[in-house]
């Protein structure tokens, strides 16, 4: 923990003097709040929490840095960390988030280390809330369990309305190059109030003896206050891929946002994640309704309550279902923060 302390200090220190020879940058978000959940045991007992990594926004601390190379091209980073507010404990390693550097310029960028992946980079511009309620909440839009990849290299190059992005994780198995490994492959393209996406991933276990492969496609259209976004993902797991049989998770949604006022937006939004494990199948329904007051540009309160209903013999690895229970009702309020 004293480790961890000094080495935040030490990049504040950098930060602050770096900041008056170069363009680098600290910034952040805080996200606080309540949170009531019911059916959370065999004996439906409810919870009450406030310990998370945020539920509007994820909270994070972060260092970002451009240096002008000249000739059109520059050098960058980003270091970035996951904090608990209930806590104030690091969520993972120290900078779990981000942690990456690149060069950039005309042609491009090409980016090497810790780093979102090119399927949750595509896929944001389809999600109903603009990813916000994702982490623990939504089933937001899927991506095969990849958020961020580490050893990663990838590439994005923007041509006018289109902007492609690849990349390719280092599975570092010796003897085995693509053992481990992840390559993925998307694209948005935006006309007018329509953005259209699409993103391909496919991922080897340990051995190199499973596949993984992850594909989504969608849109979002946006006129005045509204926004719309639908999307449709499929991903295909080996048996030996995570479980020991074969596994085929699909997904479905479709929300917006409006704004009423200039300081309220509201939202709503229905997905639908369906399982098949050896044939056996299972599904989780999931709405939900949300509210945000902007007090300013920076700061805003939430609410959303939220409500999930379980069919089947439901086996996603990243949402379970409670035991003993096909439904749950989850109740949100708290308070985000931008710096």
């Amino acid at each position: 923990m004293k480790k961890t302390i000094l080495a935040l200090a030490m990049l504040g220190a950098f930060a602050g003097a770096a900041n008056a020879q170069s363009s680098v940058t600290v910034y952040g978000s805080i996200d606080a709040g309540l949170r009531s959940l019911t059916n959370t045991n065999a004996a439906g007992d409810s919870t009450l929490t406030m310990n998370s990594s945020g539920t509007y926004r994820t909270n994070r601390l972060g260092f970002k840095g451009v240096e002008d190379l000249g000739g059109g091209l520059n050098a960058h980073f980003k270091l970035e960390s996951g904090f608990n507010n209930g806590t104030g404990a690091l969520v993972g390693d120290l900078f779990a988030r981000t942690a990456m550097v690149g060069i950039g310029g005309d042609w491009g960028t090409l980016d090497l280390g810790r780093q979102y992946s090119v399927t949750f980079i595509t896929n944001a511009g389809f999600e109903p809330f603009f990813n916000s309620f994702w982490t623990g909440i939504s089933l937001a839009v899927p991506q095969g369990g990849v958020v961020r990849l580490n050893n990663d290299i990838q590439y994005t190059r923007k041509f006018g309305p289109a902007t492609i992005r690849a990349e390719y994780a280092l599975g570092e198995v010796a003897g085995r190059t693509r053992a481990g490994s992840t390559m993925a492959l998307g694209a948005d393209y935006v006309a007018g109030a329509f953005n259209f996406g699409a993103s391909y991933m496919t991922r080897k276990n340990a051995a190199d003896t499973a596949d993984q492969k992850n594909w989504s496609a969608g849109g979002a259209y946006t006129s005045g206050p509204l926004r719309i976004a639908v999307g449709y993902a499929k991903d295909d797991r080996d048996p030996g891929f995570l479980t020991a049989s074969a596994l085929t998770i699909k997904d479905v949604w479709i929300g917006g946002t409006y704004k009423v006022a200039p300081a309220i937006m509201l939202g709503a939004a229905l997905y639908r994640n369906s399982t098949d494990t050896a044939g056996v199948d299972g599904h989780k329904n999931l709405l939900i309704l949300n509210g945000t007051y902007a007090l300013s540009k920076r700061t805003n309160f939430y609410a959303d309550v939220d409500f999930s209903r379980y069919g089947g013999t439901y086996n996603n690895p990243a949402f379970r279902q409670p035991a003993g229970h096909d439904r749950q009702r989850g109740i949100s309020a708290g308070i985000a923060h931008v710096f």
